[in-house]
């Protein structure tokens, strides 16, 4: 068998999306390919039949998007087939199409002159439409150089005022539509002001979770019905809770949201029933886990259902140490567990007692699932060429103890052949995110050059509990010491890792604690700093998140808490830095923004360490899971050279 290598990450397939039909017989996939010659990602519709078990492709132009079941043999899908469906400059515009299971071609339906984010049956024919809309868009009439000049300036008065993959956001909402074919009517069910996150469709009736601001977002939100007339009634206080999901259960509505009295924005949120009538709320459920969560990995593109509600109970994924599952909440507060033994579950559907999932094994990519009777039959088989022809490094527990007594999960991916190997310690993004046993192609490549490659999930993590993941004010502290002592167990159970030749790898928060390590300890050889973190007190007024998430870290803001967030900041530390580091940043990613990259790599610049920064054109913070083929090609080969620099060449090291 043939070694992973970078430029295999080109081959992969990834599956995505499962929907079921009305009649619980079929499930719809979206499966996505890299195509390196356009530079761009051709995503097509598959359908697995259940009484078979069989697999088929059901469209081929590469450019299909959000979709539904109209009826159990025909789907409605949104693409972009040519020229036609292009919006003209300065305007907007989504195509939907419509095909038949049984066969012939797929159909033009209709178009919206909006941006359509998510689409949901109504009643008589109608739509419920999810448009991203701007509110300072210029009017219809707008003449073609008023929308030419418009496009040359931005103006903002919000916070935030942008966001990751989204640009900037300062007065961008997204609304409720009602749609009529029939009429062509489009008709606005939501409050100029009001962001919806969530929306669930009953009758006539729309429940919807979400936002309302008018000049900063709240860590807070609200959750409300409309009907179909667009009258619009609260059910919850508005600014008094964080709601993360929003649902239809029987006569009454759940909510999953946080109160973050106890831990802040890492509360775990609960699960609650709410009365339509009098907007009374009875908590149903406060499980310990990170709903919608699952172990991180580079080998997925596209996302998928990760709650609902189907007859009298909740299904939804949550991670629960370095594994996800499927859970099912009954609405007497009964929780079960749909365990997977040995995988991790990214998401989901359900009609009936029927249960479609994508998940993956150990050290395999995302596939189609369908539960039977307790049991998990895998459906689809669309990365088995990949996996017969490369070797794949299992990924080996190697679980330790900390000083805290905490029993912590690490991994190892061991390399072919005699050391010794050099070894490379990746850190994961969040921090509250976590790491598992699902195939992580950046990983599996540095395997495949000779390295041995350590990862594990320290305090901060998710999944092991709101004590755990709690950071507050502790950034660089007992997290590093968590990395640090891990380390030095995984080099003890491999001995054949050459202890001179260790290399740090991480992004985000990982990119911050590979900037708080170079100022701290000198016993890497060489460190990639990606996406990074350096300077907290810049970055509360550049991050997308700095107003939120970083005065919930850190407890403070610059006016109060200047010293405090300097002392959290590796920039701080920068005088102490002797390590090799490579510093990767996309220009348009606005939640780590590129000036904390270049303040790091300012500073080893005048302290002359031996520094390089590589920035990513068009690119955001997911440069490594959803960037153009191209470029997370370009970045691994920045990694790569950057390790085999300093890690494999014999002069390097001196």
């Amino acid at each position: 068998m043939e070694k992973i290598t970078s430029a295999s990450l080109i081959e992969l397939r990834f599956l995505s999306d499962p929907l079921l039909s009305p009649d619980g017989r079929t499930a719809l996939f979206t499966v996505a390919r890299m195509d390196r010659a356009k530079n761009e990602y051709l995503r097509d519709l598959h359908l697995a039949d259940l009484s078979t078990g069989s697999c088929r492709q059901l469209t081929t132009s590469g450019h299909e998007g959000i979709r539904i079941f109209e009826d159990a043999g025909t789907v409605l899908f949104e693409s972009c087939r040519g020229e036609a469906d292009k919006p003209e400059k300065g305007r907007e515009k989504t195509v939907f199409y419509r095909i038949r299971l049984d066969g012939g071609e797929a159909v033009r339906a209709f178009e919206i002159g909006k941006q359509v984010c998510d689409i949901r049956k109504a009643g008589k024919g109608q739509y419920i439409l999810l448009v991203r809309e701007d509110l300072n868009a210029l009017p219809e009439d707008a003449t073609e150089e008023m929308r030419s000049e418009a496009a040359d300036y931005h103006v903002l008065e919000e916070l935030p005022y942008w966001a990751n993959g989204a640009g900037y956001v300062s007065r961008i909402r997204h609304a409720l539509y009602l749609y009529t074919p029939a009429t062509e009517e489009l008709r606005k069910l939501t409050d100029k002001f009001l962001n919806v996150r969530d929306f669930d469709v009953r009758g006539d009736t729309v429940l919807y979770c979400g936002d309302r601001y008018t000049d900063m977002l709240s860590l807070c939100g609200t959750a409300g019905l409309v009907s179909l007339t667009g009258n619009d009634r609260p059910l919850i206080p508005d600014n008094r809770y964080r709601v993360d999901r929003a649902a239809f259960l029987g006569g009454r509505v759940v909510l999953v949201m946080s109160d973050m009295e106890s831990w802040g924005m890492g509360q775990m949120p609960a699960i609650y029933l709410a009365d339509p009538e009098d907007c009374s709320l009875t908590c149903l459920s406060s499980p310990e886990l990170a709903i919608g969560s699952a172990p991180m990995t580079d080998a997925r593109y596209g996302t998928g259902r990760t709650f609902k509600v189907a007859g009298n109970a909740l299904y939804f994924t949550a991670l629960s140490r370095a594994q996800s599952s499927l859970y099912r909440l009954s609405d007497t507060g009964d929780l079960e567990e749909l365990a997977w033994p040995g995988g991790s579950v990214f998401s989901f559907d359900v009609q009936g007692d029927t249960v479609v999932m994508t998940g993956c094994e150990d050290d395999r990519t995302a596939e189609l699932y369908h539960l039977r009777e307790g049991q998990f039959t895998r459906l689809s088989h669309v990365n088995d060429d990949y996996f017969a022809r490369y070797r794949v490094s299992h990924a080996r527990p190697i679980p330790f103890v900390n000083s805290a007594g905490m029993a912590l999960d690490g991994w190892a991916l061991v390399p072919e052949g005699p050391g010794p190997h050099p070894a490379v310690l990746e850190i994961h993004g969040g921090p509250r995110c976590a790491y598992g046993t699902p195939f992580f192609h950046e990983m599996q490549a540095l395997c495949g050059r000779g390295y041995y490659v350590f990862f594990c999930n320290p305090r901060g993590s998710d999944g092991y509990g709101e004590a755990f993941a709690d950071l507050r004010g502790r950034y660089g502290t007992i997290d590093y010491e968590d990395l640090m002592a891990f380390l030095d167990h995984a080099l003890d159970c491999f001995p054949e890792a050459d202890r001179s030749r260790l290399g740090a790898c991480g992004g985000s928060y990982g990119g911050f604690m590979c900037n708080w390590i170079e100022g701290h300890t000198d016993r890497f050889a060489a460190i990639a700093s990606q996406r990074s973190i350096s300077n907290w007190v810049s970055d509360f007024g550049t991050s997308e998140i700095g107003h939120t998430f970083d005065r919930n870290e850190s407890g403070t803001d610059p006016w109060q808490g200047m010293e405090v967030l300097w002392n959290m900041s590796p920039l701080k530390y920068a005088a102490n830095a002797r390590t090799p580091i490579l510093f990767i940043h996309s220009l348009c990613d606005y939640n780590c923004t590129v000036d904390q990259g270049l303040q790091m790599f300012a500073a080893m610049k005048h302290f002359g360490v031996p520094t390089r920064v590589c920035l990513f054109e068009g690119e955001n913070h997911s440069l490594s899971r959803s960037g153009k083929p191209r470029h997370r090609l370009r970045r691994l080969a920045e990694i790569e050279a950057w390790f085999e620099q300093y890690l494999e060449r014999k002069d390097a090291n001196g």
